[in-house]
């Protein structure tokens, strides 16, 4: 008995593989393709293989090793499902946490409040978008100029959007770090999704997977 106590913080290595795999790929400690055969290993066969551990166990009936083999691989079952995030928002958290670093949120959320009054006073420099332009924002999104953003943050990003105000309240920044990856200010707060990811109140990280 006591060398399965011993035996039960191995239960949760499949969960942590699994969300490690996802968010170190995230943060960019691992390669995309390498953290996803991490997590999916751990999801598929990590379980099978702790859960052997406990059938292979000396001096136990054979009914008992079954008992504990079906037994580990409940608990690590309900453990993954129940606990562990989903794929995409275990990487969208390694993403947030890495751009967290790579910026500072204050100054974005100070220069989104800037353009903000500038788009509304008319005095916003922007520019009309590309018929090619395939970039995840709306339609009718306008494009700021390179020179309406403060010396910090000018050429660090693709693209800069601003939104007419959503259903939900002011206008959207959009900073495009590419086609599908940037940060986002607006009015959430503590946006847990799979696709965007709170950075710190009003600035959200997003990644959209292309289809």
């Amino acid at each position: 008995m006591k060398r399965c106590l011993l035996c039960l913080p191995l239960l949760g290595l499949a969960p942590l593989g699994t969300f490690l795999g996802e968010y170190l790929s995230g943060a960019g400690a691992l390669p995309e393709g390498i953290g996803f055969l991490a997590s999916a290993a751990s999801m598929f066969i990590l379980p099978w293989i702790v859960a052997a551990l406990f059938l292979a166990r000396p001096k136990t009936k054979a009914a008992i090793r079954v008992l504990l083999f079906i037994g580990a691989l409940v608990v690590q079952g309900v453990l993954l499902f129940a606990i562990v995030p989903a794929g995409s928002t275990s990487e969208m958290m390694g993403i947030a946490h890495r751009l967290r670093r790579e910026f500072s949120v204050d100054e974005l959320r100070d220069c989104a409040n800037h353009l903000r009054h500038k788009f509304r006073d008319g005095t916003l420099g922007v520019s009309t978008r590309e018929k090619d332009d395939d970039f995840t924002v709306g339609q009718s999104a306008v494009v700021v100029l390179d020179d309406e953003l403060p010396d910090s943050l000018r050429g660090r990003f693709l693209r800069v959007f601003i939104q007419k105000p959503p259903a939900t309240g002011d206008e959207q920044v959009v900073f495009a770090l590419d086609k599908i990856r940037g940060i986002i200010c607006d009015s959430r707060k503590h946006v847990h999704e799979f696709f965007v990811y709170s950075m710190a109140d009003g600035v959200q990280a997003y990644r959209y997977q292309r289809l």
